[in-house]
């Protein structure tokens, strides 16, 4: 009796455990397959623009707007001589016309290192004088050896040529009527892109080279570091024995930007190219191919595509799980019947043996004792008590496993994009002690560069969206903006807002400022960021508000610019604006903790600040203090 008992009750438990056992590993494998579609989805991936796209494009259009500029201006500095009211006779006086307009001309283009000047009459001049080249006169044949002359000769407009190491040279020819009068050179140092080329060296392998595959500018790479070693030796795309860098050179040939993927020594590699048409330059950067990051479009589309299909699964494992289950009930109801006929039929005999003796005691027969064969114990079920409990238990260990997947590949996602957020290093800055302070993670963006000899960038801003949606749009907006910084702060966010407003629905709030190290000045122009505040050395408090008009809200965004003076002991503070938003914690509360701690040094200002604030996502603060 208790054998029958205990297999009604584990039979079916177990074979309902083993038939949701079977359907939770197919429903899992499937599961498990999606986030291999995704992948599959962003490797082959070709509508649309990549943020490494836009990242390089934005490069490539900086260093367009730098060769323009350069062009420009020496075109002006021909045309002025060639006016004919100046004569480059007079180039060595200081005090003449000619002589302050090239100085003008030097000091708007910092690249600038010399300015050649050649008249078709034989003379020569250069700023700042070089031996050789001081009001020299030489007959035609000797003007015509000159490599840029003869180049801007021959091409009747501005050329740029190669000349030393890490320097080019632009030469523009001037006319009277139609004959040529002179051509102007200018001797541009390459320095500057060179080290803003060296800025993307932290997730990829950024270089430039021309239309011919010669390998123009390069980071330095490590001894070993195969293939760009390599590449570096051979410094040409098809002279290389690596013949993926011969389909490169194949692809970037049609001066057109693009994106492919190249097998390289066996490893697959995501490429990125844009021109620099002006030069005849390409702008390449490969990435190692995991690091493809794709619009936040895509992401979403795939991830919505992984939970209707996991819904549908779930659907069909319950469906299936019901028929199987009846069918299972229904066999086990029938074996179960049977074998209950017969246990019924004994206990009823028991019963009537036990009936007849108890009717004997009670009519006072005490004597006779009760048979050896009436046997009868009673017997518990509590099938149903265990299969509730079983359910409880399954149901919450798959949702904390889930729940603690979804929590560790979020944060993970997380820290790789922080180094896309955040400045490692600070630039030094002459006369002021800074310090940065990034409390939390989350949404807020911040960058501190020097964008020109003496003047310095603050940037800081925050993306909107859900955790990983606004990580992602934080850094693809500080590279947008790093790529287009300049000291115009209100151009800065045109141009960023040009390119963001196309690519996200997600308001991003902006301030930045450019700060002069030797007149103490700010520029700065504010998009809808939280203000940052100035306070003196008296204990005063003045903020610097903005339009209050994010970025990605409009398709042209036009903001002014402010100026103010920052003088010694005065503490300038820009934070982000969770900040200000968690509870317990406002302004009015964070300008009292820096008017108290204003005579300490900024770093410990920063430690004042992170002390009083409640620990939240997005937290971060700089501080700068005139000293």
């Amino acid at each position: 009796m208790i054998v029958l008992m205990v297999t009604a009750a584990v039979v079916p438990a177990a074979l309902m455990g083993l038939l949701f056992h079977t359907e939770v590993s197919r429903i899992s494998g499937s599961i498990q397959a999606q986030p291999g579609d995704i992948n599959s989805t962003v490797i082959n991936y070709s509508s649309g623009a990549t943020d490494q796209e836009l990242l390089v494009s934005s490069k490539a259009m900086q260093y367009e707007e730098f060769f323009r500029r350069i062009a420009e201006s020496n075109q002006l500095v021909a045309d002025y001589v060639a006016s004919g009211f100046y004569d480059i006779d007079r180039v060595a006086d200081p005090n003449s016309s000619l002589s302050q307009t090239l100085r003008r001309a030097m000091k708007r283009n910092s690249a600038i290192e010399h300015i050649y000047l050649a008249t078709a009459d034989g003379r020569i001049a250069s700023w700042p004088e070089m031996e050789g080249t001081r009001n020299t006169a030489r007959n035609a044949s000797e003007i015509n050896s000159l490599r840029w002359y003869a180049a801007a000769q021959a091409a009747g407009g501005t050329v740029w040529i190669p000349g030393d190491e890490m320097n080019l040279i632009c030469a523009a020819p001037a006319y009277r009527n139609i004959t040529l009068y002179c051509v102007a050179a200018s001797e541009v140092s390459l320095s500057d892109i060179y080290s803003d080329l060296s800025g993307l060296r932290g997730s990829g392998y950024p270089f430039i080279v021309n239309r011919t595959g010669d390998l123009v500018m390069m980071p330095k790479v490590r001894r070993g570091d195969a293939p760009w070693d390599s590449l570096l030796i051979s410094g040409n795309l098809y002279r290389s024995n690596i013949s993926a860098f011969a389909e490169l050179g194949d692809l970037i040939s049609k001066g057109k930007s693009g994106s492919d993927f190249l097998a390289i020594d066996g490893q697959r590699w995501y490429v990125v190219y844009s021109p620099v048409k002006s030069v005849g330059w390409t702008v390449v950067v490969v990435y190692p191919s995991e690091q493809m990051m794709v619009p936040l479009s895509l992401m979403e589309s795939s991830l919505n595509s992984l939970s209707q299909r996991s819904a549908e699964l779930m659907r069909s494992i319950s469906s299936a799980i019901f028929s199987k289950g009846l069918l299972l009930i229904i066999i086990s109801g029938v074996v179960f019947g049977l074998a209950g006929m017969t246990v019924r039929r004994r206990f009823r005999k028991h019963a009537e043996c036990i009936s007849e003796t108890l009717r004997r005691i009670g009519e006072g027969d005490l004597d006779k004792r009760l048979p050896p064969d009436c046997d009868l114990e009673e017997i518990a079920e509590s099938v149903e008590s265990m299969r509730r409990s079983l359910r409880t238990l399954i149901d919450g260990a798959r949702a904390e496993g889930y729940e603690r997947g979804t929590q560790d590949r979020e944060s993970s996602l997380l820290e790789k994009f922080d180094r896309f957020l955040f400045t490692d290093s600070l630039p030094p800055v002459e006369g002021y002690d800074l310090c940065v302070r990034q409390i939390s993670r989350g949404g807020t963006f911040y960058d501190i560069q020097e964008i020109q000899p003496g003047r310095i960038a603050l940037c800081m801003g925050r993306a909107g969206g859900d955790s990983l949606e606004s990580a992602a749009l934080a850094a693809t907006a500080r590279a947008v903006i790093r790529a287009h910084s300049s000291p115009q702060p209100h151009d800065v966010i045109k141009r960023a807002n040009g390119i963001l407003a196309k690519s996200s629905h997600f308001p991003i709030s902006c301030f930045y400022a450019v700060l002069d190290h030797s007149s103490g000045e700010v520029i700065y122009s504010n998009a809808g960021h939280a203000p940052p505040f100035v306070v003196g050395q008296n204990g005063s408090v003045d903020t610097l508000c903005g339009d209050g008009i994010p970025m990605a809200i409009r398709d042209e965004l036009d903001l002014g610019y402010e100026k103010r003076s920052i003088s010694e002991g005065d503490v300038l503070v820009i934070y982000s604006e969770s900040m200000i938003e968690v509870q317990g914690f406002d302004l009015e509360h964070l300008i009292g903790v820096v008017r108290g701690s204003r005579a300490k040094s900024a770093s410990e200002i920063a430690d004042d600040i992170e002390n009083a604030v409640p620990k939240r996502d997005g937290l971060a603060v700089i501080v700068m203090k005139a000293v």
